[in-house]
């Protein structure tokens, strides 16, 4: 009989997670391990804020895990409500959420929940706290910071362990570069009793607001509290240092500085912020396109194999659909009527997935270079009626990419924003 191949999976973010829960729940008998370098399951509370999934991706991944009914618990159809707003909060688009499910929804649900459904359905004795990865060997090992013992041999290491991936080293050896942005967080804990006016602003949802490269937004999350992100473009270690120079207090000083000619309201939304929790943000990524030669006994799912910025929201749906693909071809090469060996299974993994990853990504760098562009917000809204007519196969909806719809779209968006200003302006005077 078959020795039971040995896998280890490195990170226990939602791609390391779905994948394992995906091989427990499957027919494939393999002797799983997922090493993650938090402490503990709650040593590190704050998972980020809320992110939408994706009928064929990260939904059908939950799917497949047989989690539904436990994502059902936390996911906020309403949260699919989004405003897109200019410096003067004019509205130029609001999208009213959803009620229930259907199948284009994209249900909001925070990232801290998603992470707690997934790390509930994988058993324990498959995880390990605590461990800082030093060096993953050629013959398939690993070591582990404070121990000279070493762990394995696996006959497959699946690295999902992001952004600075140790398992990447062994495959193509690309570190992440800056992406040109960065920014800052905090929370409104109790919008509905501090600032009644903000928390009906912001909606259900999502409210962005985009203008002079500049990029403010509020997120509902599940507890009700709005998370409020603001990203500019600006040299690497800029947002840092900014932080470590002039504290807290200041950093906010310095950042309302940079919107001292929005509209109030939406400046509001960094007044209102917790303090205590400001925080900053340095984006990386990965060259659009990147890729490797295969190698037996190794691969890389989520950002470990294909890191991007958060503007096109795919990172999350991107990775379950990693996890879930690699999965079933894990599945499939365990089957014993399967001529499918578990290499051949991982190298048709990577070949499905790179074309893939690297459509996702060329509309992620797309979506960034509009957002901080010149004419946003107007440039980044025409460039996705445009993204979406091209990936819609309905006639008509194509008809929305042609020229002449994309220039009536923008001198309609162009005179909102017009009268916008105007109002602004003859607010201010009275």
């Amino acid at each position: 009989m078959a020795l039971r191949p040995q896998i280890a999976i490195i990170g226990a973010g939602p791609a390391g997670l779905t994948l394992a829960r995906l091989l427990h729940v499957s027919e494939a008998k393999v002797d799983l391990t997922l090493y993650e370098l938090d402490a503990s399951p709650n040593s590190r509370p704050d998972q980020g804020g809320t992110l939408d999934l994706h009928t064929d991706t990260g939904l059908a991944a939950l799917r497949k895990c047989g989690l539904w009914d436990s994502f059902l618990k936390y996911a906020r159809y309403d949260g699919e409500e989004t405003i897109v707003a200019d410096k003067n909060a004019t509205e130029l688009v609001h999208v009213r959420g959803g009620k229930r499910a259907g199948p284009f929804d994209r249900p909001e649900v925070d990232r801290e929940r998603l992470k707690e459904i997934l790390l509930e359905s994988v058993p324990e004795e498959c995880m390990k706290w605590g461990q800082h990865l030093r060096e993953v060997t050629e013959d398939g090992m690993l070591r582990f910071d404070g121990r000279e013992e070493m762990e394995g041999p696996f006959d497959l290491i699946v690295g999902a362990d992001g952004a600075w991936s140790k398992v990447r080293g062994r495959l193509n050896g690309l570190k992440p570069a800056y992406a040109g942005v960065s920014g800052y967080e905090m929370e409104i804990m109790e919008p509905a009793r501090t600032c009644p006016r903000v928390d009906k602003m912001v909606g259900r949802g999502s409210y962005f607001g985009f203008s002079d490269r500049k990029f403010l937004s509020a997120q509902r999350m599940g507890n009700n509290g709005i998370k409020v992100m603001s990203w500019q473009l600006c040299p690497e270690g800029e947002a840092k240092e900014t932080l470590d120079k002039y504290g807290k207090k200041g950093t906010l000083e310095k950042i309302l500085e940079r919107y001292a000619d929005w509209a109030p309201e939406m400046t509001e939304f960094l007044r209102q912020g917790d303090l205590g929790g400001l925080k900053h943000w340095t984006l990386y990524e990965l060259p659009v396109g990147c890729s490797w030669e295969h190698k037996k006994g190794f691969t890389l799912i989520g950002d470990a194999a294909s890191l991007m910025t958060p503007f096109a929201g795919e990172g999350v749906n991107k990775a379950m659909k990693d996890s879930l693909e690699l999965a079933e071809l894990i599945e499939k090469s365990q089957d014993p009527n399967s001529d499918l060996t578990l290499d051949q299974a991982v190298l048709l993994y990577e070949q499905l997935m790179f074309p893939r990853a690297e459509k996702i990504q060329i509309m992620t760098m797309n979506n960034k270079q509009n957002m901080f562009g010149p004419d946003t917000p107007i440039g980044f809204m025409t460039a996705m009626l445009k993204i979406v007519a091209s990936d819609s196969s309905s006639i008509s909806m194509k008809m929305l990419g042609t020229a002449p719809v994309v220039a009536a779209v923008y001198g309609y968006l162009w005179i909102r924003m017009q009268v916008g200003w105007a109002v602004r302006r003859l607010w201010r005077r009275v």
